[in-house]
């Protein structure tokens, strides 16, 4: 075999390892989307038991707020839109397109705010948490109470969400003691 050939053959063998790399990377997102997917819904379902009308004390927001790190904006948007539809329809509901909305918001603003560079984590982390609980949390969520439901002004849904605010800032503090956990797996700088 002359140098031209093995030339080839390790061209060859190069453009297939990249092709495979690209491969698993897909298989790996879509599997952690899927799985951040679940873990929400199954947190969404355990939720239900502690509810009144206005506050549900749940864990939901904390695969949101991971999936927005790990995967970017478009992949945390995606986990709270489908968390949101999946688990409204499971519950037999019909799902209101401003909540759901509202909830896919929550995953894109974090997931943009996780972008800023040069910036520590847990302030990355207290800038998202401080823009979603009055964009997402009291913002459009009353609006779509206040739409679809009415019964209310959305100033009185706002003063409803009062608790779930304190639960969603909650959710990020959990988040913020996943970090060295985080960083050992690799999932964040």
């Amino acid at each position: 075999m002359n140098k031209s050939s093995q030339e080839i053959a390790t061209v060859n063998t190069e453009a297939k390892q990249g092709t495979q790399r690209k491969e698993i990377t897909l298989t790996r997102r879509i599997t952690y989307l899927a799985t951040f997917i679940a873990a929400s819904l199954a947190l969404k379902l355990v939720g239900q038991v502690f509810q009144t009308l206005s506050f549900k004390f749940t864990l939901v927001y904390v695969p949101w707020i991971i999936s927005a790190i790990v995967m970017g904006p478009l992949c945390g948007m995606t986990v709270a839109l489908s968390t949101d539809l999946l688990g409204t329809f499971m519950m037999g509901g019909v799902p209101n397109p401003i909540l759901a909305f509202s909830c896919a918001l929550f995953g894109l603003i974090t997931g943009y705010v996780f972008m800023i560079p040069k910036l520590n984590p847990k302030i990355k982390l207290l800038i998202a948490t401080v823009i979603v609980i009055p964009v997402c949390t009291f913002g459009v969520w009353s609006i779509g109470m206040a739409t679809y439901y009415g019964g209310k002004t959305i100033f009185g849904w706002m003063a409803t969400r009062i608790p779930q605010a304190v639960v969603v800032a909650l959710n990020s503090v959990a988040v913020a003691f996943m970090f060295p956990l985080m960083r050992k797996l690799g999932l964040m700088e």
